[in-house]
């Protein structure tokens, strides 16, 4: 794979400070959160079958039964209007706009048992690139299908990172054209969402849903997308405002999972805790928490691309490790370490060797840690330096850092770690603290903001 840029040590100190700034390039000015979403609402080419029901395809909000409960939306699907929405969320860095749209259905359908489940959510992250203008300029898009994530861009100079290219991008106006299978259509159930193509409707029945202001609901769903309808759009606070709202008969059945119990428990999921981990070294919940991190991963030639985050509330706690020393001489042979750092939250890692290592670290000496970099297995495949990772995690969540020596094939070796369960709104400093055993000695911050 190409690697990337690497910006100079002066942006990466002013990256270690954390979520601020301005943007750049200034904009003439800078539409909402609510106008960048509506400007570049996808255009929606929602395949439907008959088989399990055309109403089974359609995208609605999640309370269009008039409650927020979850195990109640298989059941409900044919007594209420399903008026058309989709959900959007904003988060910006400096140099970018990423913008994510769920669709959601009600019934996950499909011919076998375990295609079936109650309630689904899939969804599309658009990267926008500041440019000036008040809407940003088009850079790549990031669709969602049953746990992968697929990569498409019009830019010839973005190729492939630790995932592949898809393809391209067609656009009505400033809108891409998203497609997404209907019930039936995957032995991983319906749904997916991947770029349209220009094809007919598979089985020759399929609807478009355009952005608007206005929710339609669907009179006519034959017709290969001759019958178009408008969609409005809702937030995905909505979604995110209720995330502890968890018990049966309630939105959640467990941490981002909806609540359902038909033909499976829990089985829908929120982005905050969709996983892609087989690409790379994106870690469960990127798409939402660290949009910056899993897109940089994915994909090269971003060109100018901020890790800096100026406009974020899509997560719960800040993970930042600046800077380790070694305590110990841990390779058999000749002495230092390969020493590394590896976040977890719940014993889940949310980073690991892929993004910082120092081979042959000896004794006393001091590495900053910025991802990427150094001896890392991916070394110089980032567009900037940085070493904060964004997580979305229940309260009172244990974080550990983790300091390893890498031995391959024959098995890590510890040089001990630091955990804390920060309370909401806690930071946790530790500044040239000694890991469990001595071994190594960790300067990281952790913030608990909500």
């Amino acid at each position: 794979m190409g690697k990337k840029r690497i910006r100079s040590w002066l942006l990466a100190l002013v990256i270690t400070l954390g979520v601020a700034g301005s943007a750049w390039p200034p904009a003439v000015q800078a539409a909402s959160a609510a106008e960048l979403a509506a400007h570049w609402a996808p255009e929606f080419y929602q395949d439907v079958n008959a088989t399990y029901g055309y109403e089974a395809d359609y995208i609605t909000n999640f309370n269009y039964d008039g409650d927020w409960k979850g195990n109640n939306n298989w059941e409900n699907l044919y007594s209420y209007p399903l008026k058309a929405y989709a959900y959007y969320s904003v988060v910006e860095t400096v140099t970018h706009y990423f913008i994510g749209y769920y669709v959601y259905h009600p019934r996950d359908d499909g011919p076998l048992t375990l295609d079936r489940h109650e309630n689904d959510l899939e969804g599309v992250l658009l990267v926008i690139r500041k440019d000036g203008s008040s809407y940003g300029a088009f850079q790549l898009m990031e669709t969602c299908a049953h746990n992968q994530f697929y990569q498409y861009t019009n830019d010839p100079s973005i190729t492939t990172g630790t995932d592949n290219v898809d393809g391209g991008v067609l656009f009505n106006g400033s809108h891409p054209k998203v497609f997404i299978q209907s019930n039936g259509q995957s032995p991983l159930g319906g749904h997916g969402v991947y770029a349209y193509d220009g094809s007919s409707a598979p089985g020759g029945d399929g609807i478009v849903y355009q952005p608007g202001t206005t929710a339609d609901v669907v009179t006519d769903a034959t017709g290969n997308y001759t019958n178009k309808y408008e969609y409005a759009l809702l937030s995905f606070n909505d979604f995110w405002d209720r995330r502890t709202d968890i018990g049966d008969g309630k939105t959640f059945g467990a941490w981002g999972k909806l609540d359902g119990d038909t033909y499976g428990t829990d089985a829908a999921a929120m982005p905050w805790v969709w996983d892609d981990a087989d690409d790379g070294p994106t870690f469960k919940g990127d798409f939402l928490s660290d949009p910056a991190h899993m897109v940089d991963t994915h994909v090269n030639g971003l060109g100018d691309f901020s890790h800096q985050y100026v406009n974020h509330s899509y997560y719960t706690h800040r993970l930042q490790v600046s800077s380790v020393t070694s305590q110990a001489d841990r390779d058999p042979f000749g002495g230092k370490s390969d020493i590394y750092v590896k976040w977890q939250a719940n014993g889940n890692s949310v980073s690991d060797d892929r993004l910082w290592k120092k081979n042959d670290a000896p004794i006393g000496s001091v590495y900053q840690v910025l991802w990427g970099t150094v001896d890392a297995v991916l070394g110089g495949q980032y567009s900037s330096a940085y070493n904060d990772r964004y997580v979305t995690e229940p309260a009172g969540t244990e974080m550990k850092l983790l300091v390893n020596d890498s031995d391959g094939t024959s098995g890590d070796d510890e040089m001990g770690f630091l955990s804390a369960l920060p309370g909401v709104g806690q930071t946790v400093n530790w500044n040239n603290a000694d890991t469990s055993n001595g071994q190594a000695r960790v300067t990281a911050e952790i913030q608990a903001v909500r």
